[in-house]
């Protein structure tokens, strides 16, 4: 496939975000060191973005244990309810089982949740065959546009 060798390369760099890589590569013609620049950028916004939101959900559920004499437990439930991903409720107790193994995917840059559910109930939670088949359906998106 085209940039095989590309994608090991930033693979070993620790960058398994396939389709962020290939989209990077296309735009820079292949250039490892500026695409692992640039994803490297994008996990560090990644991160930011999440410790930021984290940081809300924590301080909204402590305003809402304050007004509703909670103990500290709780907010720390309602926190993580609110950073949780959005899916169709028909979805949500699998979102649930699966929330580490999303959360993964989703660092890898595979948002789709619903078609990863799906795979993952498939492939019994092993997020690399999920990742896997995702990218494969990334790479035919991909392949289609162009």
């Amino acid at each position: 496939a085209k940039y095989s060798d590309e994608l090991a390369q930033l693979s070993a760099k620790g960058f398994d975000m396939p389709v962020r890589s290939i989209r990077l590569l296309n735009k820079f013609g292949g250039d490892v060191d500026i695409v692992a620049a640039r994803l490297a950028q994008v996990q560090a916004q990644q991160q930011r973005k999440a410790d930021m939101q984290a940081r809300k959900a924590a301080m909204r559920a402590q305003k809402q244990a304050a007004k509703e004499g909670r103990t500290d437990a709780e907010p720390q439930a309602e926190a993580e309810k609110k950073t949780a991903v959005k899916v169709p409720a028909k979805f949500e107790a699998a979102a649930a089982k699966y929330s580490d193994e999303l959360a993964q995917l989703s660092a890898k840059g595979f948002d789709m949740p619903v078609r990863s559910i799906r795979l993952l109930n498939k492939f019994g939670g092993d997020v690399d065959k999920v990742a896997a088949r995702l990218a494969q359906v990334y790479a035919q998106q991909q392949r289609k546009a162009d």
